[in-house]
């Protein structure tokens, strides 16, 4: 049954992930590096879509059982890849999943990288429906800090972008001919939405601007001020986040049209050192070590802040947020609070969970996930 957003998580009816989730991500404290949304894992329905750096497995999350494999063709570009790989996107009916693969040196040939993208379908039999290789820069083989994202798909385009140690390369993929529409060499893409592609374009070292490129040609709308250090995440469906020093030293921290860049406000101050995860539905969710704080994206007026040392009220490390609630572990335990008020649901969710859609909540246990019912 379906619980949009669900209010508790049963540990009763637990079901086991693929190890393949977690490896390489967990920490001596029994934590996920980068938090939930960095696991290679898509929730979709009642089904788990986890990769790895060499194939994508599909789990039926009532029963644990695999009913859906495949693997990327050849052998992965790095043996030490486990731990950054990254969640696969939807695309209409299919799931899209990258792999950074090598392609062995051949005749008069070198060796080289290449982008296999794979989509499979999200019905029974779960099944490649199509494949395709994009060819990358030399960079990309010789760079020891090679990812590669699916950063997302929207009417008929997919966006892969593959970040080394100082540059990037961004491509949009036809999903229907399969074909690669656009190549936009150092753009790092951070979102897709409303017709865009915004991300970071390089500039001077370490000095990025904040640009939208157009998601059917790739060709450059609109480009921002330099910013240095610069950070980017999605801030909603139309809104961006950019964060970062300004060329006169003073800090930025502001909310971004995606459609033509222009600014739609600055973040609240207080916030610079949070990192924000938007709940798929209205409200921006910033948290850190020391407190939890709400934000309109499209006002960025603070709807909400608790934080250590203030007031009766403790902040709870957040695990998650999805569909109006913020999941997290308060001194009592588990907490729901509600993304708009701050307030304490009055069910108490029973886990922490990392990731959660309206049949379940992916939590992790003695380094492990496990995908909880959801109730309420």
């Amino acid at each position: 049954m379906a619980h949009d957003p669900p209010s508790w998580f049963d540990a009763r009816g637990k079901v086991a992930l693929p190890e393949a989730a977690t490896k390489g991500r967990t920490n001596l404290a029994g934590q996920v590096r980068g938090g939930g949304t960095s696991l290679p894992v898509l929730l979709y329905d009642a089904r788990a879509f986890v990769a790895s750096p060499t194939g994508v497995q599909v789990v039926d999350l009532a029963t644990g059982r695999t009913v859906g494999e495949e693997a990327a063709r050849g052998e992965a570009l790095r043996r030490d890849s486990e731990g950054y790989t990254l969640p696969p996107v939807l695309a209409g009916a299919e799931v899209l999943t990258p792999f950074l693969m090598k392609t062995p040196a051949s005749g008069t040939y070198a060796a080289g990288a290449v982008v296999e993208l794979v989509a499979v379908g999200t019905a029974a039999p779960y099944k490649a429906a199509w494949r395709t290789t994009i060819k990358l820069p030399e960079w990309a083989l010789e760079s020891n800090k090679v990812t590669v994202a699916a950063v997302g798909a929207q009417d008929g385009t997919a966006v892969v972008t593959v970040v080394g140690s100082d540059t990037a390369v961004s491509y949009g993929i036809d999903t229907a001919s399969h074909a690669l529409r656009w190549t936009h060499p150092g753009l790092k893409a951070v979102a897709v939405g409303t017709g865009m592609v915004t991300g970071l374009l390089d500039g001077e070292p370490l000095t990025p601007f904040p640009v939208g490129v157009d998601l059917a040609t790739g060709s450059e709308k609109w480009r921002g001020e330099k910013v240095y250090a610069a950070d980017m995440e999605g801030a909603g469906p139309a809104t961006v986040r950019i964060s970062g020093r300004r060329p006169d030293g003073s800090r930025a921290d502001r909310l971004l049209d995606v459609s033509n860049g222009q600014l739609r406000a600055d973040m609240p101050p207080g916030l610079g050192s949070m990192e924000c995860t938007y709940d798929q539905a209205q409200t921006l969710v910033c948290a850190d070590s020391f407190g939890v704080a709400a934000v309109d994206p499209v006002s960025g007026q603070l709807l909400w802040a608790l934080k250590d040392g203030e007031g009766d009220r403790k902040p709870p490390r957040v695990t998650a947020v999805w569909h109006g609630r913020v999941y997290g572990r308060g001194v009592g335990g588990p907490v729901a609070l509600d993304t708009r008020t701050g307030a304490d649901m009055p069910a108490k969710p029973e886990a922490a969970p990392l990731l959660v859609n309206q049949y379940v909540g992916v939590v992790l246990d003695d380094n492990r996930l496990y995908s909880y019912p959801a109730g309420g």
